[in-house]
């Protein structure tokens, strides 16, 4: 019983941790330009390789990053858990969501 109270204490305080950036939902607009060259590599270059360059998940690529989309939206987008500086503006977890829906092109 103490475990099971220990381990829902654990779930909580770790969804309670990171606040809401606000968003909600993302999308692709059909007019999207942002693309890996013009967004995706300065962002991750100036939030994200300084840890996930060697720590997993390793994040240097624009492959890296596509297979992680899912969890980077979890804690960069929908959430502030990360970067862990927590210095990145609402509009660049808008963005940074908008460019993920469009596939991380």
């Amino acid at each position: 019983m103490f475990l099971r109270a220990a381990l829902l204490t654990a779930v909580m305080a770790a969804c309670t941790s990171a606040s809401s950036t606000g968003i909600q939902a993302v999308s692709c607009p059909p007019d999207s330009s942002l693309t890996y060259a013009n967004f995706g590599d300065e962002l991750f270059a100036n939030y994200c390789v300084s840890c996930h360059d060697t720590q997993s998940p390793v994040l240097t690529t624009q492959a890296d990053i596509k297979a992680h989309a899912a969890a980077i939206l979890d804690v960069a987008v929908y959430t502030d858990a990360m970067p862990q500086s927590d210095n990145m503006f609402l509009a660049e977890r808008e963005k940074l969501g908008e460019w993920i829906a469009c596939g991380t092109p």
